[in-house]
């Protein structure tokens, strides 16, 4: 059968933004591929290229898909049937379904593929055994982040772990979520002594040893949870304490006055990365502004961003349709860095033509939401700026994120907080400005309870909400997603939720059971009808 070979020229510097340069070749026949070290690596770069996609991390993944949550919600009254995914009114046929689940099972497919051509070449096709084990490493390991995309939104999926050639080959049932855990897992494990040390690859675009150590502690804590009760959290522990003892990355430092935290979001908007830091471990690589030959911009920092709807020269274009909740806010204690870095403190004003940034007043602050702001487009340095694209990375872990999951492991493996768990979740207040905990303030049930908020403080809008929620139980992702529509008083006399008029409230007011998962697109089921519907679809 042939393929299309998506032939990429490889470049890797200091630029966090250079890893993929798109130049797409005639179809070939696979048979006659992989045949030495060149092509090896253009047909790996293939399968990173998927990650970059409008259904993957371009857009659907951190927008479409995952907004609706007791932490983003889209802030327009006009344009919000569009987004049906985050009303909680739509079906097996909606488009953004459909084009998430196809881009999915297209990195899916070329790994596959790839996998199955690479793992029959000698070691002198590839470069010699070093390069081939690093091929088939950091192929599995893409693999593997599909599948827990398909598994953080769909549960269970079908399993492909040879490539669709056929319509014969695409009849598959979806799998058990364990079943498809333990895919992930066996694909990261043997990654792991074939991917290289960060230090070798010296780019955030490219899988690492490291990497792929924090992506198995994410596998093993999430087959902990919900639904499947794995009881792994030992494993979890084990992992992502092996990236932390490597001392290959860090929390990335206040930087000429700017706090740490702030710091490591105006690099990755500023298409920066520090070597000598290494916080993001994995980042989806964009670059561009779309009006160039090439074209593999995204979507962050303009549909998640500061609005700024106004026509200017010198100040970027931005639809800013998310905005972070009332919820979010109010976890964040006065003077954590996080909170007006995660919630825009500041608009865009048009001042007789002139767009000026400036402070968002005390009243308009005392809403206590606004545009999520995480990704601000005006540190993307391309020219001219585009309304549709962005160069912005998004960095699919990093490593605050392994000190956290040390701090929730080390709790669930020792049945209550550890010294090692406190200095883990200090380490990521601290380098907030929030205040640090101590061992003594916690036991079992209110550490949990800190560590999920602590996530939410330091990894919103990076790791998916919905799994965030799922893995805790479906009863506590339903109680959380009311919170938008709950009409109760806090302790300062203000409503917890918004009105029920507000489109703010929408996701909750349309909320089911059956939403904790979504429909097995209609697409996969007419090319593959005894594949199965998601549970109570």
């Amino acid at each position: 059968m042939k393929k299309i070979l998506y032939i990429l020229s490889i470049m890797i510097t200091f630029s966090s933004c250079n890893f993929l340069d798109t130049e797409t070749y005639d179809y070939l026949n696979e048979d006659n591929i992989y045949h030495d070290e060149k092509s090896c690596m253009a047909g790996l770069a293939g399968i990173y290229d998927v990650l970059g996609a409008n259904g993957c991390y371009g857009q659907m993944l951190w927008a479409d898909l995952d907004a609706g949550t007791d932490i983003l919600v889209y802030n327009r009254e006009f344009g919000k049937d569009y987004i049906n995914t985050y009303n909680y009114n739509y079906n097996n046929t909606d488009n953004s379904l459909k084009t998430a689940w196809i881009a999915l099972y297209e990195g899916i497919n070329r790994a596959n593929d790839y996998i199955d051509a690479v793992s029959n070449r000698s070691n002198e096709e590839c470069g010699g055994s070093k390069n081939k084990a690093m091929f088939l490493g950091e192929a599995k390991a893409l693999r593997a982040i599909y599948y827990m995309n398909l598994v953080a939104f769909w549960g269970e999926v079908p399993l492909r772990t040879s490539a669709t050639k056929d319509l014969s080959t695409q009849l598959l049932k979806k799998s058990p979520q364990q079943d498809i855990y333990e895919q992930i897992i066996s694909d990261l494990e043997a990654a792991e002594s074939g991917c290289l040390k960060a230090t070798e690859l010296n780019t955030p675009g490219r899988i690492s040893q490291t990497a792929v150590q924090a992506l198995l502690a994410r596998a093993y804590m999430w087959q902990s949870g919900y639904p499947v009760y794995a009881n792994t959290w030992d494993k979890a522990l084990e992992y992502a304490r092996k990236v932390r003892d490597s001392q290959i990355h860090h929390l990335y430092p206040a930087s000429n006055g700017v706090n740490g935290y702030q710091a490591y979001f105006i690099n990755m908007c500023s298409n920066n990365y520090d070597l000598s830091v290494r916080e993001s471990m994995i980042e989806v690589e964009f670059y561009g502004n779309g009006q160039t030959q090439t074209n593999e911009a995204g979507r962050l920092g303009l549909y998640i961003g500061v609005t700024q709807q106004y026509t200017s020269e010198d100040v970027p274009y931005a639809y800013g349709l998310y905005d972070a909740t009332k919820y979010l806010f109010r976890l964040y204690e006065s003077g954590d860095a996080r909170q007006w870095w995660n919630i825009a403190d500041y608009k865009y004003v048009n001042n007789g033509g002139v767009v000026t940034e400036e402070p968002r007043t005390t009243a308009e602050k005392q809403k206590e939401d606004g545009n999520a702001a995480k990704w601000r487009a005006k540190y993307i340095p391309e020219r001219p700026l585009s309304r549709n694209n962005s160069s912005i990375n998004f960095p699919i872990i990093r490593y605050a994120d392994v000190l956290l999951m040390i701090a929730e492991c080390a709790n669930e493996v020792n049945n209550g907080p550890t010294q090692e768990a406190i200095e883990a979740i200090n380490q990521v207040r601290r380098r907030a400005n929030a205040s640090t905990v101590e061992l003594g303030d916690f036991d079992y049930n209110s550490f949990k309870k800190f560590c999920f908020e602590e996530r939410t403080r330091e990894l919103c809008f990076e790791v998916p909400r919905r799994m965030e929620l799922r893995r805790h139980g479906a009863t506590f992702f339903k109680n959380q997603i009311n919170i938008l529509k709950d009409q109760s008083l806090n302790e300062q006399n203000k409503m917890i939720g918004y009105e029920l008029t507000s489109v703010k409230a929408v996701p909750a007011i349309n909320f089911a059971p059956k939403h904790i998962y979504y429909p097995i697109p209609q697409v996969e089921l007419n090319t593959n009808p005894i594949c199965g519907q998601t549970e109570n679809w």
